[in-house]
């Protein structure tokens, strides 16, 4: 009767830890990390509500935001035209980018209704690293503003 109460009870563990994967609690406390998938940076918004990630190409001074679901996984559309970003100095007083929303035929992206947006700016050329702030951002109707991180560290 031992044996088969032991038995149960390290069949009971065993299938516990199978379920949460490698079972490290910390790993757990801690949440959980997200990928992103155009080798960006992410910027979390709201408590894992969505993601942006902002994708730069220092060369041409091309910064490209993806608006992503809470699992950084899958587009959001968005029905706003742009998004505005302070970048450098003291990040609120910084400078202003507008990211405009870029369309995609094979999707049927549109301005207004676009996952997409970027903006080519002679000052992100040559730039590692920056503080930046999202004025804001409406995401299945939720507002986020002022919403701050660094580049490339995002905010997670």
């Amino acid at each position: 009767m031992k044996f088969m109460l032991s038995l149960m009870l390290m069949t009971a563990l065993a299938t516990g830890a199978s379920v949460h994967g490698d079972g490290d609690s910390a790993a757990h406390d801690n949440g959980h990390e997200h990928t992103a998938p155009h080798g960006g940076t992410l910027v979390v918004l709201g408590d894992e509500f969505a993601h942006l990630e902002l994708v730069l190409d220092a060369e041409t001074g091309k910064l490209t935001a993806y608006v992503l679901d809470g699992e950084a996984e899958n587009p959001i559309r968005l029905e706003q035209e742009e998004i505005e970003m302070k970048i450098g100095a003291g990040e609120k007083d910084g400078a202003a980018l507008k990211l405009k929303a870029v369309p995609n035929v094979l999707t049927g992206e549109t301005a207004g209704d676009s996952s997409e947006f970027s903006v080519q700016s002679d000052r992100l050329k040559g730039m590692e690293r920056f503080g930046a702030v999202i004025t804001f951002i409406t995401i299945k109707g939720k507002k986020f503003e002022e919403v701050e991180f660094g580049f490339p560290e995002g905010n997670e």
